[in-house]
């Protein structure tokens, strides 16, 4: 403790010299120059004698001031722009001859979502998201949790630092005083229903991700104007969906930002060029020292704007190639690359559930108000006003009237294999594009507009969720779900196999029917295909000692639909793009039973 107080007065001697670095802090109370004392407040802790603060540079520290503080046991956690690190480090540490500016811990109401506060100053009930160091042993942030008495809602899509709790704001508020805790913010209702969501951990620098608590970086593209214009270059994209329609999708995300700040996206032919953004699909190890980790895991990554990073990585996003991307449900392109250029920009998470830049990825067509409101202090508006006051944001575009979704309800409850649900669409701008998709991973486009129908929904046995989604030409959604069960079928008490006159053989014995179908694919006549046409219909037979109920097809580009018939079947002609598409075939009987087959087609 003696060595921070003689840093303080060593920093507070250079702070008259020289201008101190912001720090870019949602609910930053006071300036760091201001702040010796940061270190006199005790703090709760289940690890004596090691604590959390923040150590600020004047510049972007050095490779060498970087291994000098891993030498001194000092763990970098996360990166706080401008030019500050969060660290967990021995509370006797010295930080001398270091060229540090500023160390100092956050204070407790430093910790608190400006979102949240006059909720938790009242003391009413509620949920919300504690955010702990990184370091911090889960066990211990459990323990914490429960020891200033709040309930833990569980919740396996969470990020591996957050815990979800219920408590009132008296509780909540005990939890600023413990070391470990980092920042609370609001909840999303997708997290506090339990909906299945993804998290993203934040813009990445070279120094560590950037936490919860921090806002924005500073005018990295336009440190003067407020004008940038950014370059992006495709190194590649993923072979699950047309190249073509992927490399769309995330352009309309870069230009969703240019309707409200001057910032313009052009492509380049040199993806290392400066001021460039690369985009890529990787798996696992890709060279940035962020290895995606296979399904599951991290959607995407995006590094910060210079200065945070230098060139050429600034402001580069890669996606997890190992997910199951889609367009217009979801791992939806566009909604993940709308989030990932926020960070491209230099913001970080937003504390509003429903901004685009809260940490938890949701479906969106356009900016929310906040991120209007946050990229304008960046950037100059598009109005001409200045970017540094987001008082009056342009507003979103509106539809002259709302996009209307209808769907005709189908059984709550069925043996078959496959379903068809129908409806229509009215309002929004031009003919509306449906989708559907499944929680079993299904997915695929209802034919027609405004009138729709998908003809064949593929069903699993249990729950099957089912959402339908419409999408206008002005990119507004409308979605409804509904959920089918499908349930599994005993068969019936067996009929003799033979005369009762013949003892010698008995009928099978009663119970539930175990047996799969027997599927044969005829047509193509082998499992590797090479073809220049751009569709291919595939046929077979298939049998089952019940009978079979239906043959359906997916596709490794994401349609699905229902074969023409059962015990002869023939599938419509099924797309094929330029690569590789693989084709699975399955067979349902009636007691639930399926088996498949698969192809693989190389369209060249």
């Amino acid at each position: 403790m003696r060595n921070f107080r003689r840093l303080f007065l060593t920093m507070l001697l250079a702070g008259l010299a020289s201008a101190q670095p912001t720090l870019h802090l949602k609910a930053l109370k006071q300036a760091p120059a201001r702040r010796a004392r940061g270190f006199d407040a005790p703090l709760k802790t289940r690890t004596p004698g090691r604590s959390h603060s923040l150590i600020q540079f004047a510049g972007s520290p050095s490779d060498d001031q970087l291994r000098e503080l891993a030498s001194r046991g000092v763990a970098v956690l996360s990166y706080v722009p401008d030019f500050a690190l969060s660290i967990s480090a021995a509370d006797d540490v010295s930080f001398e001859e270091l060229g540090i500016q500023w160390a100092g811990r956050l204070r407790p109401d430093e910790k608190i979502s400006p979102e949240l506060a006059a909720t938790l100053i009242s003391g009413k009930p509620l949920e919300a998201v504690i955010e702990f160091y990184t370091d911090v042993d889960p066990i211990d942030a459990r323990e914490i949790a429960n020891a200033e008495g709040l309930v833990i809602q569980q919740n396996p899509d969470l990020l591996a630092n957050h815990l979800l709790v219920q408590g009132d704001g008296k509780r909540l508020l005990a939890l600023v005083e413990w070391d470990e805790v980092s920042y609370i913010f609001p909840a999303s209702q997708d997290l506090i229903r339990g909906t299945p969501v993804r998290g993203c951990p934040g813009a990445l620098t070279r120094e560590g991700p950037v936490a919860q608590i921090v806002a924005l970086v500073n005018q990295g593209w336009a440190p003067t104007t407020g004008i940038a214009d950014v370059q992006y270059a495709f190194e590649n994209t993923t072979q699950q969906l047309p190249a073509d329609e992927v490399e769309s999708e995330i352009v309309r995300a870069f230009n969703e930002w240019s309707k409200y700040v001057k910032v313009s996206f052009s492509p380049a032919s040199n993806a290392s060029a400066d001021q460039t953004i690369a985009v890529l699909f990787a798996s696992g190890a890709h060279g940035d020292g962020y290895p995606f980790t296979g399904p599951g895991g991290v959607l995407a990554h995006t590094f910060y704007p210079v200065p945070s990073n230098p060139e050429p990585i600034a402001g580069d996003m890669h996606f997890n190639n190992d997910e199951t991307w889609r367009i217009g449900a979801d791992v939806d392109v566009f909604s993940i690359a709308l989030h990932e250029t926020g960070h491209a920009l230099g913001l970080g998470h937003s504390d509003n559930p429903n901004d685009v830049m809260y940490p938890y990825y949701s479906m969106h067509t356009t900016l929310n108000q906040g991120d209007i409101s946050a990229i304008q202090q960046l950037y100059a508006a598009q109005d001409g006003s200045s970017g540094t006051n987001p008082s009056a944001p342009t507003p979103a575009p509106v539809p002259q009237s709302p996009l209307v979704l209808t769907m005709q309800t189908p059984p709550s409850s069925t043996t078959a294999a496959t379903i068809s649900i129908g409806g229509a669409t009215s309002g929004g701008s031009g003919l509306a594009q449906v989708s559907w998709s499944t929680n079993q991973g299904a997915s695929g486009a209802a034919q027609g507009s405004p009138q729709w129908i998908v003809a064949a929904v593929p069903l699993s046995i249990g729950s099957n969720v089912i959402l339908i989604t419409a999408r206008d030409s002005q990119q507004n959604l409308a979605s409804q779900s509904v959920t089918v069960t499908r349930q599994q079928v005993l068969a019936a008490d067996p009929v003799p196999v033979n005369p009762p006159n013949n003892p010698t053989q008995s009928a099978p014995p009663a119970g539930p029917d175990t047996t799969p179908p027997s599927l044969t694919i005829l047509s193509p006549a082998t499992t590797e295909i090479a073809t220049s046409n751009s569709s291919i219909v595939i046929s077979g037979t298939a049998s089952d000692n019940v009978g079979v109920t239906s043959v359906t097809w997916s596709s490794s580009t994401g349609p699905v639909g229902a074969a023409i018939g059962t015990s002869q079947w023939a599938t419509p002609p099924i797309p094929l793009y330029l690569g590789t598409t693989t084709v699975i075939i399955r067979a349902f009987d009636g007691a639930g039973n399926s088996s498949w087959r698969s192809l693989t087609v190389t369209r060249q």
